[in-house]
């Protein structure tokens, strides 16, 4: 399999594929939002746009359970020791319960808390509550739904997932928008109808990852099952080391991508909150092109890696940075004469004296900070998880430390400080770590 389905032809082609059927989502969020925002109002999109978040924080919370599922699968497979496959996916759906669970719990008891003390302008009412809950019951499904999509990515099937993402990204928008042309504004029902989908979601990609079993000559693990149950606390001590050094990376991301969405509410109110949050929501758009470049080519790096094949992990990676920076640099020179006129366009009257201040310099954080992306993943794929683990720690502290000021001292218009310090100085060392290992 490794021959064929990790060729430097086809994975490119993979690449192109899914940023190509990303146009799905992006058409969504570019023509529905502003059309949200205007019916739902912008303290109801506050809310929705915050509540996703949450379920999007299912990939941040995991531990790396998906990313190490993937690259000790790979890793098997430019092996070519495919028995091994069950056992490690084990040990992936297991730990996807015991932590989704946990978090689950977690969250409940810390919304609960929030809800009944009135801090956050985001949870005020009983609608506001049950709305949260609902959301935690999706990204409860979303952590379940982890250890098959990493599968399918280990097995290169790109293809299938491509379509997958694009339909579950949509359908952010799609069920909002549908839901209330047809009722009316309620984050309930919009929430619940969310859950249905994500339970129709779980279901496919078991039965996707199940198509493999003759193919590559393993069993699948089903999703109920006793020896799950007895291994939700006995884990393969290879697999927890390197899912905990996994998580690190995962933390760090999500408190970048994150921690401000949930901290600034604390000193803002829903207007400023939402004008905040929808820049980034577009601007990390771009995300769909160093993410998905780097995922499809994290399981090829690993296999490649493994079969001591360096020169082409050099190629594909030169290849990757530089069609990736010329991009991003068309897009920030664009930006800079247009994109006012753009977003004024895009949202009419829900543009605002504050988006008009902070569009383009968060936009070149954003660009930085995603750029980054295509650095860490090949590091990890090599194996060297903990290295980048532990330096990407020390950069979100220094992240972490500023925007805590920035909060603090009302000043969330300097934003992009704490983006581009970050950034720059993880490009830097990641560069040269990926020099030291001669694949750069």
């Amino acid at each position: 399999m490794s021959n064929v389905a990790y060729s430097s032809k086809k994975v490119f082609k993979k690449a192109l594929f899914n940023i190509g059927f990303q146009v799905v989502p992006i058409a969504a969020a570019l023509i529905l939002t502003p059309y949200l925002i205007e019916n739902m109002g912008k303290d109801f999109w506050a809310k929705y746009s915050t509540g996703i978040s949450l379920v999007f924080l299912s990939n941040y919370f995991s531990f790396g359970i998906g990313p190490t599922l993937n690259r000790r699968v790979s890793k098997i497979i430019g092996l070519k020791q495919n028995y091994r496959i069950q056992a490690e996916l084990r040990e992936c759906v297991s730990f996807s319960y015991l932590l989704g669970l946990a978090f689950f719990i977690l969250l409940q008891a810390v919304l609960y808390a929030s809800y009944i003390s009135e801090s956050f302008s985001i949870l005020r009412t009983d609608q506001d509550y049950v709305f949260y809950s609902i959301v935690l019951c999706v990204f409860f499904l979303s952590f379940l739904i982890i250890p098959y999509k990493s599968l399918l990515e280990s097995f290169s099937d790109f293809y299938f997932l491509a379509i997958a993402r694009a339909i579950t990204a949509a359908m952010l928008f799609l069920v909002p928008f549908l839901y209330i042309s047809l009722f009316d504004v309620s984050l309930t029902g919009i929430s619940t109808t969310l859950l249905f989908i994500y339970v129709i979601l779980y279901l496919l990609y078991f039965v996707r990852a199940k198509s493999y079993e003759g193919k590559l000559s393993f069993k699948m693990i089903s999703p109920v099952n006793w020896e799950m149950a007895k291994g939700l606390f006995r884990f393969e001590l290879g697999f927890l080391k390197e899912t905990i050094w996994f998580s690190i990376f995962f933390a760090t991301s999500a408190i970048v991508l994150f921690f401000d969405r949930f901290y600034y509410p604390l000193f803002f109110d829903t207007r400023t909150i939402s004008d905040h949050v929808t820049l980034l929501d577009l601007f990390n758009r771009v995300a769909i092109v160093t993410g998905t470049i780097s995922l499809v080519y994290f399981s090829a790096i690993s296999v490649w890696y493994q079969e001591n094949n360096l020169r082409r992990v050099t190629a594909n990676l030169k290849l990757q940075l530089i069609g990736v920076g010329l991009l991003f640099f068309v897009i920030a020179l664009v930006s800079y004469f247009f994109l006012d006129t753009i977003l004024l366009w895009w949202l009419k009257s829900s543009y605002s004296n504050f988006i008009e201040s902070n569009g383009f310099r968060l936009l070149i954080g954003t660009l930085l900070v995603n750029y980054t992306i295509l650095l860490i993943r090949p590091l990890q794929a090599i194996g060297e998880i903990k290295q980048v683990s532990v330096w990407l720690m020390s950069s979100t502290l220094l992240y972490l430390i500023i925007v805590l000021f920035l909060g603090a001292f009302y000043l969330i218009d300097y934003h992009f400080v704490a983006f581009i310090t970050k950034a720059l100085i993880d490009v830097i060392i990641l560069v040269t770590l990926l020099r030291r290992k001669k694949i750069l």
